[in-house]
């Protein structure tokens, strides 16, 4: 989530984007379906390949702060990358919360951190 769009990924449903500004009215802004194979099947008689479909297509998804790119994993295309129209990255400073992300500078911390905090490796050179 990157107040207000939220990114979800639906396995067969590919990535999704919505807004949350109104909160009783979300609005789908983005959508992409990356995954192409037979929708999920399930017959009378419960065969393990029948239960495979169910995990094919998107799982996973990150949003970048400082550029707005967005990734997607796909079980069965591969890695996905995207540029949304008008989100050209995010500062959680800017909604008055912390600008983190899962990819970021890790060892200096985001865009705007004051404090670097130390660690025993940091204090003994590794």
């Amino acid at each position: 989530m990157r107040w207000p769009y939220v990114f979800v990924s639906g396995y067969l449903d590919g990535l999704i984007v919505f807004n949350m500004m109104d909160p009783a009215n979300p609005i789908t802004v983005g959508h992409y379906d990356t995954y192409l194979g037979d929708q999920n099947r399930m017959s009378t008689v419960r065969l393990m390949s029948d239960f495979n479909h169910v995990f094919n297509g998107t799982f996973g998804v990150d949003v970048r702060n400082e550029d707005g790119l967005i990734v997607v994993s796909d079980s069965t295309t591969g890695l996905w990358t995207f540029k949304m129209e008008g989100f050209q990255g995010w500062n959680g400073e800017d909604w008055g919360m912390p600008n983190i992300s899962s990819a970021q500078d890790w060892d200096n911390g985001p865009v705007g951190a004051t404090e670097r905090i130390t660690t025993d490796e940091d204090q003994q050179g590794g």
